[in-house]
């Protein structure tokens, strides 16, 4: 036998629909909760609570919960039912009597303060304003065109003198981050999109710092390393990201860096060491390295896209390679 028990009280309501409603919440408490849930009610309606908590204490469960199924704290809480156990507080156990018996008393607060049920009640009366109003776009396409289009007008307000292959890339950047603020920090060097183009006709392969990067790119030849970088991180006493880099970098290869600073950095390092690098796209994010590491990228000469400061993420790298990808894919490219 538990010794505890749930008595979920109502106002009460001679109409049949009441009874059934609050019946499936009493089940589904019963449900969550794995102890006897008991429905009642103040007035009107059967079973009453005062019976209820006499039958349970001759059963010998002395501690009750009281669920005050009740929107605000009126009279009838804190006269008839609270009152009846002379207990003032909610949400505590509290010694009481009742009819000669010792019992102990919890009362949940009424409902009116729940963000839940505030927000419930918000959405039930927002179907009353946004019903018939929105026109919703339900196919993938059409969204992304939408917003396409929405973010290169944006660009080129904001951006009136750039080529469509610039405004392109840069759209696709924003798009990826959903912030509009990008528009004027993403970096793209006078040769940068072209010598892309160029690497990726004649098939030459994408290196990335991070496996997030790796799998969001739409081609055939797209390398990762840093699975094997372990044991060369710990000899050169690098990051694991910026060793998968030197494994991987030596030859030209096209490097998408989304991720680590450390990584970014470690492609300026190759370079200066002799390794022809045609493309970096470099979207790292953060406050330590990151910022350094894009500006000695875009003061080293490389042909690069770069989104400044601290703004970053793979989607947005990912999202770069794919727009010059996409481009490839088309005649006239």
């Amino acid at each position: 036998m538990p010794d505890k028990a749930v008595i979920i009280i109502t106002h009460g309501s001679r109409r049949n629909t009441f009874v059934e409603d609050m019946i499936n919440v009493a089940r589904y408490l019963e449900e969550k909760l794995e102890v006897p849930v008991f429905l009642s009610h103040n007035e009107y309606t059967e079973p009453n609570w005062r019976n209820i908590v006499t039958d349970l204490l001759n059963q010998g469960i002395n501690k009750i919960i009281f669920a005050l199924a009740f929107l605000g704290r009126g009279n009838h809480v804190a006269r008839d039912i609270m009152g009846s156990f002379n207990v003032t507080e909610f949400q505590t156990w509290t010694k009481s009597t009742y009819n000669g018996k010792e019992i102990e008393v919890y009362f949940t607060k009424p409902l009116a303060d729940s963000e839940l049920v505030k927000l419930a009640l918000f959405y039930r009366i927002f179907k009353a304003f946004s019903y018939g109003t929105f026109n919703y776009v339900e196919d993938p396409e059409e969204i992304e065109e939408k917003t396409m289009n929405y973010i290169r007008d944006k660009v080129s307000e904001k951006l009136p003198n750039l080529s469509y292959a610039e405004r392109e890339v840069i759209a696709r950047g924003v798009y990826a981050s959903g912030n509009l603020d990008l528009i004027d920090k993403i970096y793209i060097s006078p040769d940068a999109i072209n010598v892309g183009l160029e690497s990726l006709k004649v098939s030459l392969p994408i290196l990335t710092d991070v496996k997030m990067v790796m799998a969001g790119i739409r081609w055939n030849k797209v390398e990762n390393y840093l699975d094997q970088a372990g044991e060369l991180a710990k000899k050169l006493g690098i990051t694991r990201t910026a060793a998968s880099i030197r494994i991987g970098l030596k030859s030209p290869k096209i490097v998408v860096i989304g991720n680590s600073p450390t990584a970014l950095a470690e492609v300026i390092k190759i370079n200066k060491e002799g390794v022809e690098v045609p493309l970096v796209i470099a979207t790292p994010p953060g406050f330590t390295n990151a910022i350094e590491a894009k500006e000695e990228l875009i003061k080293s000469g490389i042909p690069s896209i770069v989104l400044r400061g601290t703004y970053g993420g793979s989607s947005i790298a990912v999202s770069i390679i794919n727009e010059l990808i996409r481009m490839v894919s088309k005649n006239g490219w």
